[in-house]
């Protein structure tokens, strides 16, 4: 018997136990019955390093937009994401009638397992965002070496993390500058200040898991030229 832990709805671990312990396969599947499988089998490629890496999509989104993400959906303008996909998805992820294994997850990547393979299918035959996991937690940002007063450059780290293991994107903005963070991790903030006038501003951050958006204030920064 094979053991294999899997990531629950909540953000917590269920130990599943061999075939018999597979999770049942939800009637109707919603993004948060399906977002866990692609995190764990296919962001690795179609998360946030896809326009980089040549694989193009972007699955670890259902949609970005502002009635969810509010200014943090300015961070990843345009693209298909997953609900835009669904279509590509059923065909990847079918198996074809030759017996042959489906195209997605390519090898030698391991396939998916049958519960898997099952949930993104009937999702994908009706892409439904549905409501966030329960207990779902706001994505967080830490900021270090911010400076209290600047003059031609306005420089700091700021380190972007989400408990539930979400993908996050994000503003960091003051006077008329933003700087857009396209993924979770760390970032040096690098902002030309010396046109901005002289006085005191404050650095603020919104920060989107796909779910819904959080506003940060991350403290004042007096400008003096």
């Amino acid at each position: 018997m094979t053991t294999r832990w899997i990531k629950s709805l909540g953000g917590g671990l269920l130990l599943s136990l061999g075939c018999g312990g597979e999770p049942a396969v939800p009637e109707h599947p919603t993004w948060a019955d399906v977002q866990p499988i692609i995190n764990g089998e296919c962001s690795h490629c179609h998360g946030a390093t896809a326009s980089t890496t040549g694989f193009g999509t972007r699955l670890d989104f259902y949609e970005m937009t502002a009635e969810a993400c509010g200014e943090a959906a300015r961070a990843l303008p345009g693209g298909i994401l997953a609900a835009g996909s669904a279509t590509s998805i059923l065909i990847d992820v079918t198996a074809p009638n030759d017996g042959s294994r489906p195209r997605m997850p390519p090898a030698p990547a391991p396939t998916l397992r049958d519960w898997e393979r099952e949930t993104l299918l009937r999702w994908a035959r009706q892409p439904i965002k549905g409501p966030p996991p329960a207990g779902n937690r706001a994505p967080t940002i830490q900021v270090s070496g911010l400076p209290k007063v600047v003059d031609e450059s306005l420089r700091f780290s700021a380190l972007v993390d989400d408990a539930d293991g979400d993908e996050v994107v994000g503003l960091v903005k003051i006077a008329d500058a933003v700087f857009a963070m396209r993924s979770s991790g760390s970032f040096a903030v690098d902002i030309p200040s010396k046109t901005w006038p002289a006085g005191p501003q404050r650095l603020t951050a919104v920060l989107c898991d796909g779910w819904s958006s959080v506003p940060y204030d991350l403290g004042p920064v007096d400008i003096k030229h």
